[in-house]
């Protein structure tokens, strides 16, 4: 690895760290550090793949350099947030005397199986080019083509073909959020040319940041180190998320990444109001929509769940029809200037995009059903979820409750996606469909652990944190 690729991660890494800093303070819970090395990975790439905007002149091999005065540039500006935002706070209470007690031995064996998970993950990555047709099509050929050219423009395939449209290209997936291209282009920039051993790399990195940002947040959520372990191997294990991580090139590990880490912040404000987490949440949310049209969706569950719990009850039906108005309004907005990613969703509901209308409702019922219960993409994570609701049905209030039904709603939105809409062929294929319940699965695992939070384990009493 090349001092220029250390140099770009490290930058990266110190930019999103300062960011999380400058935002959620000093950290004052257990797992606040942990927590805090996740979003860093998450905020600091996605910070950079932003700063590359700022030269689209700059060929590739020079681009790096020349993105370099911003980074430091953003870095400052940050670390001085974070600096103020220490010194304004108090400093944390100092640790009880209190040991916590021992974790079993066989713990270690579960950190163990994770961290050899994490190396065969960076190698499957590192030694595997961008193969995946929808990974290359949607995200990669733009960024190889930015690091070959120059960040031209992609218009409409029409379009293209007019005189006028010199110097622009085109592509299947030219509508396609360009945020996770200009990462690719940001890595491989410091790399000094396109290698997509430097690039893929930023796939299990950010599995990685996901289990430390998830891990964290559980515990400042008040779940005992034991459970919290037990959790992240849980995560670490799934088949389908590690697939995401070693197979480098599409943007749902980080879709998953960011829809978790603002989820988990909004209810850490809701259990303590802290400013600083209902800020994340908000940034997390707004990074959705510029990976993948689909975080758009899931930024407005999210916005109108919260909109439906904060209100006092007597507001909530304004809310709602405030909240309608507003979707309405930007539906009409994006109609009007002709964004491109509000034709790609009447595309793919119309059929337009290559769904087939000759699945029938059942049959893509069945197939959608059969992702989450009859294969092993998941283990047996959706069946043990629903037992553990049933069993702990009691601690389905505060916060468990509130993930229940979010999580309930983004999984009822696939399923109409998926069995109301001609997409159903992606439901048959078992392709598509799985990929998108991939966003949910942290959270999945996160409502297992709170609704396991109280439960008395071996050693260790319902109230008792890592330290």
């Amino acid at each position: 690895m090349s001092g220029a690729v250390l140099l770009a991660w490290a930058g990266a890494f110190l930019l999103g760290l300062a960011v999380w800093l400058a935002l959620a303070g000093r950290p004052r819970q257990a797992g606040d550090w942990l927590a805090g090395s996740g979003y860093a990975v998450l905020l600091g790439l996605l910070a950079c793949g932003g700063l590359v905007a700022l030269s689209p002149q700059a060929p590739g091999a020079q681009l790096f350099a020349a993105t370099l005065p911003w980074l430091a540039l953003a870095l400052t500006a940050a670390a001085c947030a974070a600096f103020w935002r220490w010194r304004r706070e108090a400093p944390a209470l100092a640790p009880s005397g209190r040991l916590s007690p021992r974790l079993p031995y066989w713990c270690g064996l579960l950190l163990l199986a994770v961290l050899l998970r994490f190396v065969v993950l960076v190698d499957e990555a590192v030694l595997r080019p961008v193969f995946v047709w929808d990974a290359w099509n949607a995200w990669s050929l733009k960024a190889k083509t930015w690091f070959e050219l120059g960040q031209v423009s992609y218009i409409n395939p029409l379009q293209w073909w007019e005189p006028l449209s010199t110097g622009s290209h085109t592509a299947l997936a030219w509508r396609y959020p360009e945020l996770l291209s200009r990462v690719e282009l940001y890595l491989a920039a410091a790399a000094g040319a396109w290698n997509e051993s430097a690039v893929g790399l930023a796939w299990p990195i950010v599995w990685a940041a996901l289990l430390c940002g998830c891990a964290g947040q559980w515990l400042a959520l008040g779940m005992n180190r034991l459970l919290v372990l037990v959790l992240t191997y849980v995560l670490a294990s799934l088949p389908l998320l590690s697939v995401h991580a070693g197979l480098a090139g599409y943007a749902d590990l980080w879709v998953a990444t960011a829809l978790s880490f603002g989820v988990l912040a909004w209810l850490r404000w809701r259990q303590s109001r802290d400013r600083g987490q209902l800020a994340l949440a908000v940034l997390c949310l707004l990074l959705l929509p510029l990976l993948k049209f689909e975080g758009a969706v899931w930024s407005l569950l999210v916005l109108g769940l919260a909109l439906g719990v904060e209100m006092p009850p007597r507001w909530r039906w304004i809310g709602l029809a405030a909240a309608a108005g507003l979707v309405l309004l930007v539906l009409l907005a994006a109609w009007l200037l002709q964004m491109p990613w509000l034709a790609l969703v009447r595309d793919t509901i119309s059929g337009a995009t290559g769904g087939s209308s000759d699945i029938s409702r059942s049959s893509a019922a069945l197939a959608f059903a059969t992702g989450l219960f009859g294969q092993s993409n998941w283990h047996l994570l959706w069946p043990l979820l629903l037992g553990c609701m049933l069993w702990q049905r009691q601690h389905l209030r505060g916060e468990p409750g509130t993930l229940a039904l979010l999580l309930g709603g983004g999984l009822a939105a696939l399923f109409c996606l998926f069995v109301f809409t001609p997409a159903a062929k992606w439901a048959a294929s078992e392709t598509a469909s799985n990929r998108l319940v991939l966003h949910w699965v942290p959270l999945a695992v996160s409502l297992l652990g709170l609704l396991l939070r109280e439960f008395r384990w071996p050693g260790h009493t319902a109230s008792e944190t890592a330290h």
